[in-house]
């Protein structure tokens, strides 16, 4: 790897830290937050659907302006306002204030992924793709993974105003590091967004996350007739008709309908949302692992770090394997260990060793299967121009899964119907809690399974009809 290809890589994959480390960061600190800013708890919610809800928003449109006007002009303009919204947030004295800083966050955070993927994809050559991507999976899923951990320790230490502010040098890092890369702005004659379907698309992302946000699983059937649910989700299908309506109309489509045409793509994308579901049934390892191993509150963090280092290990070993293999082979590999990771959670989960041993097959799965191979097949099958849009179509799906995971998963817990307070609680009501956390496992492993079972209909092209450079 030459110096340039190496400065680029290194550039991008710490706005890929930054971006994805503030999607677990903040959770642990929302007591405390609330309690310092005097917060009323029905509030609290937004102060991560905000960031959920612009950030899912942000990411088609950022993606279509990167390929419109340059990558890097976009992915500075990312950073930089991501480091914005963390000042202000930091700052914040009210919610009001605290909510203006997630939402400017999120639009800048929005695009910072997508492009990542597209510069290194498009600047590595085709046998060293695969290992490059998988640089990107790697970073992103141990961010996401130690996010909440992170957050703890500065609410523990520091104070939760932290959390926001450690964003700060890290942005300004990237940015001088950034205006070092080369220019890429395009010359192409008045570039337009296309305004009316940003629009309609936003509409049907916001109404479709708020509906799957306000969904109580332990009420599921109450909740799914709440004014705050129902509405919202017929809204977002329905909106579907007139957005293709404007997308069919529209010179440039922010999204390109054809993408629906290609029976790898949307295959590629139903993984995605499934991967986002599954990162969502890791992040209960740590409550689960506290239950098994009888720890007191709060210690299971330490020991996500298991799975954790198995996915940051994994996605570049994934990576060197999908330039090997191709990506419909590593994606099986990846859907099959997560299965298996998940069922021993269920069937074999009593101790640290068995214990380790689902974390370190989940880990490795979802290393193998987050991000690398889906972002490579969209790259194989889209032209290099449009790279930036079709990637944020992947992170947008996945998105939506991690929002329908724990109206999916969560209910398993909740049904439950006893609540752990440490390591201190009779045999009875461990019993009680650990089994719907089983159920939650069981339910997961089903999900992967359905994975593994798109997996098999991926067909890649030959390489040699590849569209990439189209």
């Amino acid at each position: 790897m030459d110096k340039k290809l190496r400065f680029i890589l290194i550039t991008f994959l710490l706005g890929v830290f930054l971006g994805a480390l503030d999607s677990g960061i903040v959770s642990p600190a929302l007591t405390t937050l609330i309690e310092d800013l005097g917060i009323d708890l029905k509030w609290t919610v937004w102060v991560v659907t905000i960031y959920t809800l612009v950030y899912a928003v942000s990411m088609p449109i950022v993606g279509k302006l990167a390929d419109l006007f340059g990558r890097k002009r976009i992915f500075l303009t990312g950073i930089t306002l991501f480091a914005i919204g963390s000042v202000i947030a930091g700052f914040s004295q009210s919610l009001s204030f605290l909510l203006v800083g997630r939402a400017v966050q999120a639009l800048g955070g929005g695009g910072i992924i997508p492009i990542a993927n597209a510069v290194i994809g498009s600047s590595f050559p085709k046998e060293k793709r695969g290992m490059a991507l998988g640089f990107v999976g790697a970073m992103f899923g141990i961010a996401t993974i130690l996010g909440p951990n992170v957050g703890g320790f500065f609410v523990a230490q520091f104070s939760w105003r932290w959390i926001f502010f450690i964003n700060v040098p890290i942005a300004l890092i990237i940015i001088i590091m950034g205006l070092k890369l080369p220019d890429d702005r395009k010359e192409t004659k008045k570039p337009s967004l296309d305004w009316g379907g940003a629009g309609v698309l936003s509409f049907v992302i916001i109404s479709l996350l708020l509906g799957l946000t306000n969904l109580d699983t332990n009420e599921f059937a109450q909740s799914i007739q709440s004014l705050m649910v129902w509405p919202l989700l017929l809204i977002s299908v329905v909106f579907i008709y007139p957005l293709i309506r404007v997308e069919k109309a529209a010179k440039d489509p922010i999204l390109k309908l054809s993408y629906f045409k290609d029976r790898n793509i949307v295959l590629a994308l139903l993984i995605s949302m499934i991967t986002g579901i599954g990162i969502i049934s890791m992040i209960f390892v740590p409550s689960f692992s506290e239950i098994i191993l009888l720890l007191s509150r709060g210690q299971g963090g330490y020991v996500m770090t298991i799975l954790a280092v198995a996915s940051g290990f994994a996605a570049p070993i994934g990576g060197v394997l999908l330039d090997k293999w191709g990506a419909k082979q590593v994606v099986l590999l990846g859907f099959s260990l997560s299965l298996l990771g998940s069922l021993s959670f269920v069937y074999i989960a009593d101790g640290w060793i068995t214990l380790s041993l689902g974390m370190i097959l989940s880990g490795i799965g979802i290393g193998f299967t987050m991000g690398t191979p889906l972002n490579y097949i969209i790259l194989e099958l889209t032209p290099d121009h449009e790279a930036g849009s079709a990637l944020s179509l992947v992170s947008l799906f996945r998105s939506v899964g991690t929002s329908l995971g724990p109206v999916i998963l969560a209910g398993f817990i909740a049904m439950s119907g006893a609540t752990f307070n440490g390591s201190k609680m009779s045999e009875a009501i461990r019993d009680v809690i650990l089994s719907g956390y089983q159920h939650m496992y069981l339910a997961a492993s089903v999900i992967f399974l359905i994975g593994l079972i798109l997996g098999v209909f991926l067909k890649m092209p030959p390489k040699s009809s590849s569209v990439h450079n189209s």
